[in-house]
């Protein structure tokens, strides 16, 4: 049976042909015509690319293998993140590793991916002492607050928030207790303060997030008013392609940030249906094939790519209808971007490997 004979790569292409329809015109700005709509449709081509061929090659390895070097991938990938605070131009964030002037990839896809990957292969190693507190303060925490704080300090709280939500929620499937959430929530809390409060004292920097954080919670957040009223012209059928009134300069990045406020203005409810039963064709898929993964490193490794492509669309849509703080976090396969394109259909490869392996081979 092939390996993309799966209904899985199916939804992943709906959603990718959506987003290319939706990138185009939420990328058309009124005052330029066209012409920006078509270089961003262009550049989204090129990704799509490379995330295929990324796919491809995913798809044939073998994802056992991969437990044995997951230490090494996580190292690299800190490594790498590292390097792009000294790679950094007047024009870019430490989020970017920068080569020759130009950005390559935002480092945080690199170390989300590995501590993925890390965390199932400890999880198949250390089943049993998941529960330890002990064991894992000394033996598993200390990779995990590294991997989150060379991405907490980029700055990208966002994508820190992200990855320790999806390792935890592997690590709490695994065999948490209660002890150690206790501690994990008062460290979670702790991190809150530094980066809210007393990072700004001690730098010196403002801190727009606080802003941000603070607009949200007083109502005064116009990006996400723009967007919700974006929501709301579309109605059930939709006001028309390119016909959302709402983008340029009123949504600020329409064809990243606010895609889902595009899509559900110009297309109503068809959009909405498209998006929602798209992801949770995703999410029945992904935990089948962890539930069905005849070793544990593949089960893990499933559940926490599943984890994340469903984290960033429940993240995506929730601040964008205005129920959580603007992220600028990406719609997973439609959102425009190429770091996010790229990684996340490699790890769709890595989850049609864990299927093929499960389905035609005998453990």
């Amino acid at each position: 049976m092939s390996r993309y004979n799966d209904i899985l790569l199916q939804f992943i292409v709906l959603l990718i042909a959506l987003g290319l329809i939706m990138v185009y015109s939420a990328s058309i700005n009124p005052f330029y015509g066209e012409t920006s709509g078509v270089s961003t449709l262009i550049n989204q081509f090129k990704w799509l690319i490379l995330g295929s061929f990324g796919l491809f090659v995913c798809s044939f390895m073998n994802h056992k293998k991969l437990s044995d070097i997951s230490k090494v991938i996580l190292i690299f990938s800190i490594a790498i993140a590292v390097l792009a605070y000294f790679t950094t131009t007047h024009k870019f964030t430490s989020r970017w590793l920068i080569l020759f002037g130009k950005p390559i990839f935002q480092t945080s896809e690199f170390v989300k991916i590995g501590i993925i990957i890390f965390t199932a292969s400890f999880i198949d190693n250390n089943k049993r002492k998941i529960s330890d507190f002990s064991f894992m303060i000394k033996n598993y925490y200390p990779y995990l607050a590294i991997s989150v704080l060379v991405v907490f300090f980029q700055p990208d709280l966002s994508s820190a928030i992200m990855i320790s939500s999806i390792c935890l929620s592997m690590i709490f499937i695994a065999g948490m207790d209660k002890k150690q959430l206790k501690f994990l929530f008062i460290l979670l809390i702790g991190a809150f303060s530094l980066k809210f409060f007393l990072w700004p004292l001690i730098s010196g920097d403002s801190n727009f997030q606080i802003y941000r954080l603070f607009g949200f919670f007083s109502g005064n957040a116009p990006q996400q008013e723009h967007a919700i009223n974006s929501i709301a012209d579309g109605g059930f059928l939709g006001i028309g392609f390119g016909e959302s009134r709402w983008k340029g300069d009123y949504v600020a990045e329409p064809q990243t940030d606010f895609i889902y406020s595009v899509i559900t203005s110009e297309l109503g409810f068809l959009g909405l249906l498209i998006l929602i039963g798209s992801f949770l064709m995703i999410l029945s898929r992904g935990i089948g094939i962890a539930r069905e993964s005849k070793d544990l490193f593949g089960m893990f490794l499933a559940l926490g790519i599943t984890f994340n492509l469903i984290f960033y669309f429940i993240v995506h849509v929730g601040y964008n209808i205005g129920i959580l703080p603007t992220t600028g976090l990406p719609l997973p396969f439609v959102s425009y971007g190429g770091s996010h394109t790229i990684f996340n259909l490699s790890q769709v490869g890595l989850l049609l490997s864990i299927s093929y392996k499960m389905r035609n081979e005998k453990y």
